[in-house]
């Protein structure tokens, strides 16, 4: 069975909202979350039997930030490691 997940996020805090009927749905759950205060973004992800996907063309998550999978199935969303180049 697939499920549609949309995972919104703060600063240092994640929520995972599951049950929606497509992705449609999980997108708008995670437009109408937004104006949340420290809400930052939301991903929306496609969570099938051994693979999950995000949709990035549903989302709306800053670049330096990524999706992996957590605990007991759940998603968490981190930042991104930017590399430092030092001038010599």
């Amino acid at each position: 069975m697939t499920d549609f997940v949309c995972v919104y996020f703060g600063n240092d805090w994640c929520i995972n909202a599951r049950g929606f009927a497509n992705i449609e749905d999980a997108r708008k759950h995670g437009l109408f979350m937004m104006p949340t205060p420290g809400c930052f973004g939301f991903a929306v992800i496609v969570h099938g039997k051994g693979f999950w996907q995000v949709r990035e063309d549903q989302s709306i998550m800053p670049d330096t930030m990524k999706v992996e999978m957590g605990d007991n199935n759940n998603f968490v969303i981190t930042t991104v490691k930017q590399s430092q180049t030092v001038g010599v």
